[in-house]
C-alpha cells in the first residue's frame, strides 16, 4: 500500500495489479516475464518497484511506462526505495543500489547471506537486512549507504531474527529468543535488551511508542508486550489476537497490530505512568 493509503499493489503471477483506494478500481497492470516476487512503494507518492524470479526489476511512475533496471543473475528476493529515490534490491547473495533516472547500478555488494526483508533509515544513510532462515540462523546486517559498505552484523539474538526497523536514532530487532534488542542506528552497538517471559514464544515484531517511552512487541502467543524504555522493566501485556502477531506499527498515538489469521486491530494506549501493576 502507498504511504498515503490511496494505492494498493498486488503481485499476481507475472504481473503487478495497481488499484485505486478507496473503491478498488484497477488502474493498470505491470507485466513481468516471470513470477513477481517483490513489490514496494516509495515512502511518498506513487513510485513503485517490482522484481521477479528471473531477476528483472521495474520502476513504475504515474502515467509513464515502467523503467527496466539492469537484470540480476538471481531472482529478486526483496526491493525498496531509499529516501532520496534510489532503489535497493537483494537477489541471492548480492545487494544492489540503483539510480532509476540514469538506469544505472550505483553499487553491487556481496551480502553475508540471502536477504528475506530490508528496512531503510529515514535519512537514506542506513539499511538493515534480515537474512532468510535456511536451518541455521544468521544475524541482521547493518549497511552504510554513504560509502556502500557493511557497518556490522547485529549479533546477540539466540536463534532467528524476525524483524528489524529504524526508530529515532536507533533500530530495534525482535526474535525467536523472546527478546527485543535496541541498537545504535549508526554503529550497530547494542544499547538495551527487553525480555518477555519464557511462556511467550517468539517475538515477531517490535517498535517504539511515538514519545519514546515504551518498547512494544508481539509474537507467537498473540499478546502485545510493553516495556518501560528507561529501565527495561515489563509494564503490561495485552491479549490482542488469537493467532500469532506478524506486524506492528504506530499511526499517530494509536498502535495497529496484524495477526497471522488476517485480523487487524487498533489500540489507543494509556499513558504508561497510569498503567496499573507491574509484570513480575
Amino acid at each position: 500500500m502507498s504511504a498515503a493509503g490511496d494505492r494498493a499493489a498486488i503481485a499476481r503471477g507475472n504481473a503487478v495489479e495497481l488499484y485505486e483506494l478507496p473503491g478498488g478500481r484497477l488502474l493498470r497492470a505491470i507485466s513481468h516475464h516471470a513470477a513477481v516476487n517483490a513489490v514496494a512503494f516509495a515512502s511518498a507518492g506513487h513510485d513503485l518497484v517490482s522484481g521477479s524470479v528471473d531477476g528483472s526489476l521495474l520502476v513504475t511512475r504515474d502515467g509513464r511506462d515502467p523503467i527496466a533496471l539492469p537484470t540480476s543473475p538471481d531472482g529478486i528476493d526483496v526491493a525498496g526505495f531509499l529516501a532520496d529515490g534510489r532503489v535497493v534490491a537483494a537477489a541471492g547473495h548480492r545487494l544492489r543500489v540503483y539510480d532509476a533516472d540514469r538506469n544505472a547500478i550505483l553499487t553491487d555488494l556481496e551480502a553475508p547471506s540471502r536477504t528475506m526483508a530490508l528496512r531503510t533509515s529515514r535519512d537514506g544513510r542506513g539499511l538493515i537486512t534480515i537474512p532468510h532462515f535456511t536451518g541455521t540462523s544468521a544475524p541482521p546486517v547493518l549497511w552504510g549507504l554513504e560509502h556502500y559498505r557493511i557497518v556490522t552484523l547485529l549479533e546477540g539474538h539466540v536463534g532467528r531474527v524476525f524483524s528489524a526497523r529504524f526508530v529515532g536514532d536507533g533500530l530495534v530487532t525482535a526474535g525467536a529468543d523472546r527478546t527485543v534488542r535496541l541498537w545504535n542506528g549508526t554503529t550497530g552497538r547494542l544499547r538495551q535488551t527487553f525480555r518477555a517471559d519464557v511462556s511467550s514464544g517468539f517475538l515477531a515484531d517490535a517498535t517504539l511508542s511515538p514519545d519514546g517511552s515504551m518498547v512494544v512487541a508481539g509474537g507467537g502467543d498473540g499478546l502485545l508486550w510493553f516495556w518501560d524504555m528507561a529501565d527495561e522493566r515489563p509494564i503490561w501485556k495485552l491479549p490482542a489476537h488469537r493467532s500469532h502477531l506478524i506486524g506492528l506499527h504506530f499511526e499517530g498515538a494509536d498502535l495497529v497490530a496484524a495477526g497471522f489469521a488476517g485480523a487487524v486491530s487498533r489500540w489507543t494506549l494509556p499513558n504508561p505512568d497510569g498503567a496499573i501493576g507491574k509484570i513480575v
